[in-house]
């Protein structure tokens, strides 16, 4: 399945289903936009720091928000969640984009 997230219908449809359980705000068109950006900047990417991701989607997509909580609050936890995707892990600020 994470194969197929780069397709433009499946990557939407992949942000539209997130529950935002685990970021402290509530969804909105706006706020799925800027998470669909950051998943696609990922994906063409294949790796992305917080600083490429604020620096290259947040310009175009910042959902109302100043870049701390677009990225902490926003994009971190959401961007977690979608297929394909690992976090930074101990020592690291780089995302990887992977797809099975």
């Amino acid at each position: 399945m994470a194969s197929s997230a780069v397709g433009s219908a499946n990557t939407r449809a992949f942000v539209e289903a997130l529950s935002y359980e685990h970021s402290p705000l509530n969804k909105t068109r706006t706020r799925d936009d800027a998470v669909l950006a950051a998943y696609k900047y990922l994906i063409t990417h294949r790796t992305a720091s917080r600083l490429s991701l604020v620096a290259n989607v947040y310009p175009r997509r910042d959902a109302g928000l100043d870049s701390e909580e677009w990225y902490d609050k926003l994009v971190a936890p959401l961007l977690n969640e979608l297929p394909g995707v690992s976090p930074p892990g101990p020592g690291t600020a780089t995302w990887r984009y992977a797809p099975k």
